[in-house]
């Protein structure tokens, strides 16, 4: 009777774990695939997998196509490449990509992660003047920006919305940040701090 007793906990005991949500953050071990959606990131269960390539794309197609630095794409098995439009980011197995505006490496994966938005913004030309042609330079931009792994807020990396949204989670570094002469430079550090200090929890 205490065996039969024992099984049944240990089997109930084994549904109730797994019918949690784990987060991304407590995964043991990044899963390889696409995450057609935020909800596939957030619990580390992309839906698809197979041959994914990230393909970069030429300054000059970034400027005057429009067109995002990066793609993604699937390779079937005889080599062809499939472009892929509809998803929200991509996991290689060792780093997170998350889609916007092309795919961006999380550098931070936490209770906000950490991304730079990579472009190529056209400025004005200047005139050779061995052969007197007009030649247009063109000027990498960086954005960085967070994400907030529970709910899916993307925020510019700034130091209003540090202060505004993220900060005024956790009163005592809110406080530091507010006294910090130097936190324009520092803001990356706050949010490593933060995500320290902070675990996330979905219910």
């Amino acid at each position: 009777m205490k065996q039969l007793l024992c099984f049944w906990s240990l089997l109930l005991l084994g549904i109730s774990v797994t019918g949690q949500n784990v987060l991304i953050t407590d995964a043991p071990q990044l899963k390889k695939g696409l995450y057609k959606t935020f909800e596939e990131f957030q619990s580390n269960n992309p839906s698809e997998e197979g041959d994914l390539v990230i393909k970069n794309r030429s300054s000059a197609a970034q400027i005057y196509l429009l067109a995002n630095r990066n793609e993604l794409v699937l390779r079937d098995g005889a080599g062809q490449e499939h472009k892929l439009k509809n998803y929200w980011g991509f996991c290689d197995g060792k780093n997170i990509y998350i889609k916007d505006n092309g795919l961006n490496k999380l550098q931070e994966i936490g209770y906000y992660c950490i991304y730079a938005l990579h472009g190529i913004q056209p400025s004005r030309g200047y005139i050779n003047q061995a052969d007197m042609t007009t030649n247009s330079i063109n000027t990498p931009v960086v954005l960085k920006k967070v994400l907030n792994v529970v709910t899916g807020q993307i925020l510019e990396l700034s130091a209003y919305n540090l202060k505004k949204y993220i900060l005024p989670q956790d009163s005592v570094l809110l406080d530091e940040f507010r006294a910090d002469k130097e936190k324009k430079d520092q803001l990356e550090y706050y949010i490593f701090r933060f995500n320290q200090r902070n675990k996330p929890e979905i219910k």
